[in-house]
């Protein structure tokens, strides 16, 4: 029930990453054996089905019995069958499980990229995008929010400057005071994780500048926090470490210099920064009482 229950969450997981959730205590060797047993056992009664991921390995998704199982015993899951669920960028989706799931072997609780997209959560979009994850801290009052970002792969321009429409609308209320991004879900950070220290090396060059083109306040900058994922081509997990934040940055991360490119993109993102802020005070001049 645990394994279905985990494959619902995060909508497929790999056997190493299901047998690091059930096993977390042993070995890689018997968690290894542990998981072919189980997987096997759920394949023979038509619970999972095996799919083929790029790159080589499989990828686990409950098949319409596997879902109905699981709703059966723990309707709270709000489990749906994963045949006809598209993988999508496995190097990334990968990351990002092997990420909540340390998190989540830590004690913490979180919310997958697949339950935010299906809807299992209060709705959580902002500058049009979502999070790939978040860590909670839940009490009677509501819950504090970790935003999640993981970089895989060089950050496209679109998706940059809704990073920092993010950074400089609902995370810098937030650093001011409390900030409800959905109701009784407040937002407290951001985390980003990197694949690679020269993809961590790029972006945090390319914030820094606009950080610094736009006088981010240093609460602001250090609420950005860098993280270092280690996980192999083939998806193997080895951990993650936090190497600083967007105001202290990794030393050898501070001198990388940004291509023609990733400066055009960084210039743009200052531009229409600037434009914003100018719109925002012609509106203020307009909607002031005459004296």
């Amino acid at each position: 029930m645990d394994s279905l229950e985990a494959v619902s969450r995060f909508g497929w997981l790999t056997r190493d990453q299901i047998a690091r959730l059930l096993w977390p205590a042993s070995s890689p060797g018997t968690r290894e054996k542990l998981g072919n047993r189980l997987l096997g056992k759920a394949q023979e009664k038509g619970l999972l089905l095996r799919r083929v991921i790029d790159g080589g390995g499989s990828a686990y998704v409950l098949r319409p019995a596997g879902a109905a199982f699981l709703n059966g015993f723990r309707p709270s899951a709000a489990a749906k069958s994963g045949l006809d669920l598209r993988l999508g960028n496995v190097r990334h989706r990968s990351l990002v499980n092997n990420i909540l799931i340390t998190q989540m072997l830590q004690g913490a609780q979180v919310w997958t990229e697949y339950e935010i997209l299906t809807r299992r959560t209060p709705p959580l979009m902002v500058a049009g995008k979502v999070p790939d994850g978040a860590i909670l801290q839940i009490d009677d009052e509501g819950a504090e929010l970790q935003w999640i970002e993981v970089e895989a792969h060089s950050r496209k321009r679109a998706d940059f400057e809704a990073l920092c429409q993010f950074i400089q609308g609902s995370l810098a209320a937030a650093c001011r005071g409390p900030y409800q991004i959905s109701e009784r879900v407040y937002l407290t950070g951001l985390s980003l994780y990197f694949a690679e220290d020269h993809l961590g090396a790029t972006l945090t060059h390319r914030l820094s500048r606009v950080a610094e083109e736009e006088r981010w306040p240093d609460t602001l900058q250090d609420a950005i926090e860098l993280y270092r994922a280690h996980q192999t081509a083939r998806g193997r997990w080895d951990g993650l470490e936090q190497v600083g934040t967007l105001l202290f940055p990794p030393e050898n991360w501070r001198g990388r210099r940004l291509s023609a490119t990733e400066s055009a993109l960084t210039e743009r993102v200052r531009r229409l920064s600037a434009e914003l802020e100018q719109l925002k005070s012609r509106a203020s001049k307009v909607e002031a009482p005459p004296d």
